[in-house]
């Protein structure tokens, strides 16, 4: 059944699509809980499961089993998810320190603090205006995310998705100007 379901989504059947969707959605969201104890982040990685499974649906009738790949699907995400939310923190956690001046918490001759400082000067800078302001509010006053949401107005997942994606421009922009390696707890990074 569920291999006939996956052939008609690969034919484009939004019906079919609805259907699966349906018999999977919520057993897909218990297992991304399990995996990263977040029902929001459960929510959005099973969201991205099936926005990935419409777009990718030509393949789908080469599957032998549907849903031990919606699971392996949903494991994979989760544990992107899991990596990107290290790294974001990683990274949260040096910019602020080189916005603060904490060279001390890093190694001499890992990269040149002042000229990551200025990269992220300029990252900050290009960011839309409300993004910004929840970055600098996290970062020069300190305030976390629910105190960011009560003086902004806003719900604190938007918060906390505005500040990701703060983490990931700030990330890109050092990738451009890279290469710089950074050395957190034994590992490289290089950017």
């Amino acid at each position: 059944m569920e291999r006939a379901l996956f052939g008609r989504i690969g034919k484009g059947d939004p019906k079919a699509f609805q259907e699966l969707f349906d018999s999977y959605c919520h057993k897909l969201k218990w297992h991304a809980f399990h995996i990263i104890k977040s029902e929001f982040w459960a929510e959005e990685v099973v969201q991205d499961v099936f926005t990935n499974l419409w777009v990718s649906r030509e393949s789908l009738a080469e599957i032998e089993n549907p849903g031990a790949y919606l699971h392996k699907m949903t494991g994979n995400r989760c544990l992107d998810r899991i990596r990107r939310h290290r790294l974001e923190m990683e990274m949260q956690y040096i910019a602020s320190a080189v916005v603060h001046g904490e060279s001390s918490a890093f190694q001499e001759g890992q990269y040149d603090l002042q000229l990551i400082k200025q990269y992220i000067k300029e990252a900050v800078d290009a960011l839309p205006e409300q993004r910004r302001l929840i970055y600098l509010l996290q970062q020069e006053e300190g305030l976390n995310y629910q105190q960011i949401a009560d003086r902004l107005q806003l719900s604190r997942n938007t918060v906390r998705n505005q500040m990701s994606k703060s983490l990931q421009a700030i990330r890109s922009h050092l990738q451009q100007k890279g290469p710089f390696i950074l050395i957190i707890g034994g590992v490289y990074y290089f950017f």
